[in-house]
């Protein structure tokens, strides 16, 4: 039983998939985590604001909007409040309606609507102020694009969940598979050894502690090839995290790759480290049960 766990394949075919395998499941987990920070700002930004769209061709429209500033600025929940300039709105609308040359000075024949930005806590209750104070207003609650933010988010968190299900079942089954391989190869030494009174546990500890060694070595060699990625997805995020010491370029020092790699979030890190002893568990569980099962059914 001194052989190796895997005699009739190629010699490192189980660390290989292993580190295969997590390679996979480290990407998975990026993902995962990349969706969720996304979709949680997304959505928290979304349920917090609102825009209102105030004709200026409407009666009084100067004095009726200044009205409903104050009524809005006295409304509970409210936390800000912005007019936009008019040079503003006719940038937010100048992919459709053009920019103007400095001889039209202005779109001649449109008339630009008062935009105001409130933001709000969810409980704010804007429609009914804004239809008692100017019911010409347009209220367009940004908390529908929140809960479709949301519901996207869930949706993609939940397709990397199963990714990482469908991923550690790849995993079992290939450790499964390589195992049976294993010991069918090494069928009349087992036999010999299980003849000589060498119990049932005692002959899979062997084999599943080896098992389980070459899963951690495999599962450490994905976390190395995964690094790569991991770096180049840390100096993508550094311009979103406001991280000056962090380089815009790719790492080539030791201390320039640590101190890209603590932008990723420390439960991402985590994850990731406990990868290789997920591996080993796995191997170590799965090479019990495959070769109990299979010494149950020797004669």
């Amino acid at each position: 039983m001194s052989r190796r766990v895997s005699p009739g394949l190629r010699s490192g075919s189980l660390p290989l998939l292993v580190a295969l395998m997590t390679l996979l499941a480290g990407l998975a987990l990026a993902g995962l985590t990349g969706v969720q920070a996304l979709a949680d700002g997304w959505a928290q930004a979304a349920r917090s604001a609102a825009t209102i769209e105030i004709p200026t061709d409407i009666p009084n429209a100067s004095d009726r909007t200044d009205a409903l500033i104050h009524a809005l600025k006295a409304l509970p929940g409210v936390t800000n409040l912005q007019k936009l300039s008019t040079d503003k709105v006719q940038d937010l609308l100048a992919p459709w309606l053009g920019q103007p040359t400095d001889a039209r000075k202005g779109l001649p024949g449109l008339s630009l609507p008062t935009v105001l930005i409130v933001a709000h806590t969810p409980d704010a209750n804007l429609g009914s102020t804004v239809h008692d104070t100017l019911p010409e207003a347009i209220v367009q609650e940004d908390m529908q694009w929140g809960q479709r933010l949301e519901h996207l988010g869930t949706s993609l968190v939940g397709c990397a969940w199963l990714a990482l299900i469908l991923i550690a079942a790849i995993a079992v089954l290939s450790i499964g598979i390589t195992v049976r391989r294993s010991v069918a190869a090494q069928k009349r030494a087992v036999e010999i050894v299980h003849s000589l009174g060498a119990g049932d546990f005692t002959i899979s500890s062997h084999i599943a502690g080896r098992a389980a060694l070459l899963s951690f070595m495999g599962g450490v060699a994905g976390l190395v090839l995964l690094t790569p990625l991991t770096t180049s997805l840390a100096t993508t995020l550094a311009p979103f995290t406001h991280q000056a010491t962090v380089p815009s370029t790719f790492p080539t020092t030791l201390d320039g790759w640590w101190t890209t790699l603590r932008i990723l979030p420390l439960s991402l890190l985590k994850e990731l480290g406990a990868l290789p002893v997920i591996a080993a568990l796995l191997g170590w569980i799965t090479a019990q049960g495959v070769v109990l099962v299979w010494l149950r059914r020797l004669p």
